[in-house]
């Protein structure tokens, strides 16, 4: 077993290695490590990576398997390439309305999308739950860093994780991203994780994956 990570500089090599890191928990059915794993202790987990998130060295996304995965920065133009070609075109109406309030005030965490939509104090997950998830698989937003407190639950930031404008937080990476074949960006991913069966690559990436790009994976 590897070394935990304990630092800034072994988190960022860490993503450099990896690519692709669940945020939380790792599960039997998905390949992936996970940064709780990596660093061997919840707290630390979530500071290193509000680090990577702060650094622009990962971006949080639900497109993946559908659960929260840190990317590395160097494979985001790939997986935008790819998503961004199936996304919606239609909008629920709150996610609508989530995605007015984030533009509008540069930023919104879940909380305040609760109270605009007025869904506050309502069963979980909830419309704004519910919208933030929607948005957040078209990679029209996406979650940046907060600060984690000294005391009690590491994950319960008190100003609330802010959601972001994709295009605005990632120009750059939106640029290149304009750059790529669809089917250069499948094979960058598909190298980066060389060691998962094809037909559970499909599986985790298929929000992203025509059904002749999927057909023509599990057949290379």
């Amino acid at each position: 077993m590897e070394a935990p990570i304990r630092t800034e500089d072994d988190a960022i090599r860490f993503m450099k290695t990896v690519k692709f890191a669940l945020r939380y928990n790792s599960t039997p059915d998905l390949p992936l490590p996970s940064m709780y794993a990596a660093a061997g202790d919840q707290r630390r987990a979530i500071e290193l990576t509000n680090m990577l998130l702060g650094r622009d060295e990962v971006v949080e996304t639900n497109v993946v398997a559908d659960r929260l995965v840190l990317v590395h920065c160097s494979l985001v133009p790939a997986l935008y390439a790819l998503r961004v070609r199936f996304r919606s075109s239609r909008l629920s109406d709150h996610a609508w309305q989530a995605l007015k309030l984030i533009h509008d005030d540069g930023a919104a965490s879940a909380g305040d999308v609760r109270r605009y939509l007025g869904v506050d104090g309502m069963k979980r997950p909830d419309a704004a739950d519910l919208a933030l998830a929607e948005l957040q698989r078209d990679l029209l937003v996406d979650r940046g860093p907060a600060s984690v407190p000294k005391n009690g639950i590491p994950y319960l930031s008190k100003e609330g994780y802010p959601y972001r404008i994709f295009e605005k937080a990632h120009p750059d990476l939106v640029k290149a991203a304009s750059k790529l074949k669809p089917v250069d960006a499948l094979e960058s991913i598909a190298a980066t994780l060389s060691s998962v069966p094809r037909k559970k690559l499909v599986s985790m990436f298929k929000l992203c994956l025509s059904a002749e790009e999927r057909k023509a994976c599990v057949e290379t």
